[in-house]
């Protein structure tokens, strides 16, 4: 019987050493994998920036590895309406706590309207629109007249750059309004740390509830020129979930969550993204100076190019599992 007793022990023993060697074997590939991925990534990501006509500013962070690319990330220019993303955070913060009611009806006056992207310049001057749809117009469209308005009354760039400082943005300034001047410089960085409010809010101190009006208004983001250009994402996910002849769509149009805000002016493209996958999230923040803007602010157009081909990459090494 003792014999027996060390036969099977012995057995259960080179089972236990076999499954360790072939765990630590699955491992050790899954690893070389993961690094052969990383080197590519890199390898890639050098010869695309070596090919823009431009300067790249960027600064990704891969949440669930820990893993961090930064390219002349800490840099700060001016923004263009990517940074209407700082806006939209400390607005939902105020609606979360009460401080502001989306519901607040806004009289638009003459003085309120501002060139550029949007509509609500055209609306009769008199009628009212509630905060909630300012911060809508803002994100969906880019509407600087409905940004103006907003940062009004979140208090004005000084509140905004206080509310940068408390969640640990220190290098962001804003000066006044879009369109009107010098409004905001901030970096690459300061963009990706934003975007990673979305995923971590306790890491910086900010609502839960805030981060759920945050992403109901971004996901409705039309712009998918740059970083989603040529992701399985569009604006019209929820169209895509809800109506039941869209269903066979729904892994085109939502096969992953995309959170972002783009900015653009002649000779600059600007893109901060919060990026959920079946496997992983990550975070993105692009500042591309010095553009070649021989082409119009378009699809074409090099940062417009330089965005899709870069969120792709990314897509690519980090949005998808590296193969064994």
């Amino acid at each position: 019987m003792k014999c027996s007793i060390d036969f099977n022990l012995n057995l259960f023993k080179i089972a236990s050493i076999i499954s360790i060697a072939l765990f630590s074997s699955c491992n050790s590939r899954i690893n070389k994998a993961e690094e052969i991925q990383e080197l590519n990534l890199e390898n890639e990501l050098a010869a695309l920036i070596k090919d823009f006509k431009g300067e790249a500013h960027l600064y990704a962070k891969n949440l669930t590895t820990g893993e961090i690319i930064n390219i002349d990330g800490e840099r700060t220019h001016l923004a263009a309406s990517e940074a209407k993303f700082f806006i939209l955070l400390d607005y939902a913060e105020k609606v979360s706590n009460g401080t502001l009611d989306p519901a607040t009806p806004i009289k638009l006056t003459e003085e309120d309207k501002t060139l550029g992207s949007g509509i609500l310049r055209f609306e009769i001057p008199g009628n009212e629109v509630s905060l909630s749809f300012l911060a809508y117009l803002m994100m969906s469209i880019s509407d600087n007249t409905a940004t103006n308005i907003l940062l009004r009354e979140v208090g004005g760039p000084k509140a905004i750059t206080s509310f940068l400082n408390k969640i640990g943005i220190d290098d962001t300034k804003v000066d006044g309004e879009v369109s009107k001047g010098d409004w905001i410089k901030t970096s690459a960085k300061s963009l990706a740390t934003a975007a990673e409010v979305l995923a971590a809010p306790e890491k910086f101190g900010y609502p839960k509830e805030a981060v759920e009006i945050c992403k109901k208004i971004m996901s409705k983001h039309y712009e998918d020129n740059g970083l989603a250009r040529f992701l399985p994402w569009s604006p019209f996910t929820e169209e895509a979930k809800s109506i039941a002849d869209n269903q066979k769509y729904i892994q085109i149009y939502a096969g992953i969550e995309l959170y972002g805000k783009a900015g653009f002016t002649t000779g600059y493209r600007g893109d901060v993204a919060y990026f959920i996958t079946p496997d992983s999230e990550y975070v993105i923040g692009l500042k591309c100076t010095d553009v070649d803007d021989s082409k119009p602010l378009n699809a074409t157009n090099e940062g417009f190019e330089f965005s899709a081909k870069l969120g792709k990459l990314f897509y690519d090494h980090w949005g998808i599992p590296a193969t064994i």
